[in-house]
């Protein structure tokens, strides 16, 4: 079931693991932002508390993503600033010409 609805999105869409990586990082920011947000302005010790590790959570999933993103090669942070910008230009542009 699950090969079938892959294919079925693969055939609609040009996704790639580190597409569905990139997405889930943005999830993840969003989520913690959110966490974060709804912990400081909870007004009882056991709701922040509750809040607060939910947040850590998020905190360590997202730890975990960008640990294999950096290790499959999706990303490399230690490349120059220059080289990332090069890196996603020429990515835009090959997807463009597909």
């Amino acid at each position: 079931m699950v090969s079938f609805i892959g294919n079925i999105v693969k055939s609609n869409t040009d996704i790639s693991d580190d597409v569905i990586m990139t997405n889930m990082l943005a999830a993840s920011k969003g989520m913690a932002n959110a966490y974060f947000a709804a912990a400081m302005a909870s007004t009882t010790p056991e709701l922040k508390a509750m809040l607060s590790s939910n947040l850590t959570q998020v905190m360590n999933g997202y730890a975990a993503l960008t640990e294999l993103a950096i290790r499959k090669g999706w990303v490399k942070p230690y490349d120059t600033p220059v080289q990332q910008l090069t890196d996603v230009y020429n990515e835009s542009v090959f997807a463009e010409k597909q």
